[in-house]
């Protein structure tokens, strides 16, 4: 037979209020997010990329089966992407070698999540302009790190996203 005391054996119990639960909570769930996201490939970090010339980006955009592309200040390496660009391959072709900033940006299509990216698994090198780039001023302030240091790329807050330049069509 159980003996149920007649006294409590706890008492005076502090409790937290909702918010710091939810604060843990939320912690917890960026720790997973942050194991998940070191996971995936999210290109060559722009700090180590090699800084090149206007001049060296032109005259090695088509050498050796390269198709280099420049997107803000970026430049990528889209040759293994040519042939299933949405696009076609020469909307895609006629870019290499160029600035296509506002051509991803707007100017032809306004370019999803999704192929921000994917372009960023394409970086190789960073334009040498001989100014600050604008584009990311406001990148700089709004990066973060996840638990592990790395950095945080979130959603529409791709290094290659600028301003749209005029009213375009979405595309994938």
């Amino acid at each position: 037979m159980s003996i149920i005391p007649l006294f409590p054996l706890t008492y005076d119990l502090k409790t937290f209020r909702s918010n710091e639960i939810e604060k843990g909570r939320l912690q917890q769930q960026q720790k997973a997010l942050d194991q998940k996201r070191s996971t995936l490939d999210w290109g060559v970090p722009l700090a180590q990329l090699p800084v090149i010339s206007w001049d060296d980006f032109q005259a090695q955009a088509s050498a050796n089966g390269a198709a280099l592309v420049a997107i803000a200040g970026v430049i990528h390496d889209v040759s293994p992407f040519i042939a299933d660009h949405p696009g076609g391959k020469t909307l895609i072709k006629s870019a290499v070698g160029k600035d296509a900033t506002a051509i991803f940006n707007g100017g032809v299509y306004e370019h999803s999540n999704a192929a921000h990216n994917l372009l960023s698994t394409m970086r190789v090198g960073i334009l040498r302009g001989g100014q600050e780039v604008e584009v990311w001023k406001t990148g700089v302030e709004r990066a973060s790190k996840d638990t592990k240091g790395n950095g945080v790329v979130r959603a529409g807050d791709q290094i290659t996203r600028v301003v749209t330049p005029v009213a375009a069509a979405v595309a994938a």
